[in-house]
């Protein structure tokens, strides 16, 4: 495995020429996930209740998005296609991408739920589900997270240290209110495509 300024350096070439692309895929996967939950749940003023449900739900429903928006990225280091329609490819396998989105999901969140760090744990755990569940057409939602797991095992710090080496990128991407995000999410986005490669490649042997 590589150092992290080894897989982020790797990603910037990939997304030499492609930036252009790349955020306007950000862009898209942005204003279906951000954009049209905001426009559910603003006529509802301050019924918080209606709010969080309705944004609730509509997350659930941008799971198979969600998933898009990340393989989109695996694609792009593979010379595959990149073409913006790619990003809904999730929808055609709406149940098994939903499932394994929802319970990966759900532990992270009861993990959190206690103290945080277990939560953190768990999403190191299951970060290579989305990827497995990209390669393999077959494998089905709690097999997909089972086999990451397996994956992660002996490299769950080494991963916690490449995501929260983008920490100073995702403070300047807030400081530009949102924008920032739109190049910043191609960047993270790659470089974990990278790491997943590396970690698939390690372990065929």
């Amino acid at each position: 495995m590589g150092t992290s300024q080894d897989y982020k350096n790797r990603a910037l070439a990939n997304l030499e020429g492609k930036w252009g692309t790349a955020a306007i895929a950000s862009l898209i996967y942005f204003a279906v996930d951000q954009g049209v939950s905001y426009a559910f749940t603003m006529p509802m003023g301050n019924n918080m209740t209606m709010s969080y449900s309705t944004q609730g739900l509509w997350a659930l429903l941008c799971q198979p998005l969600a998933w898009g928006f990340t393989v989109y990225f695996l694609n792009l280091i593979r010379n595959e296609d990149i073409r913006y329609e790619r990003l809904f490819d999730g929808y055609k396998d709406f149940v098994r991408l939903f499932l394994a989105g929802f319970l990966v999901t759900i532990a992270v969140i009861i993990g959190i739920c206690l103290f945080i760090v277990p939560g953190i744990i768990i999403a190191m755990m299951f970060s290579q589900t989305e990827f497995i569940l990209k390669d393999d057409k077959e494998i089905s939602a709690a097999d997909a997270i089972m086999k990451s797991m397996r994956m992660m095992e002996g490299h769950k710090a080494e991963l916690f240290w490449l995501t929260f080496s983008f920490i100073g990128w995702f403070i300047l991407a807030c400081l530009t209110l949102g924008i920032g995000f739109l190049f910043l999410a191609p960047y993270f986005n790659t470089t974990m495509a990278h790491y997943y490669e590396d970690l698939k490649a390690e372990q065929a042997f």
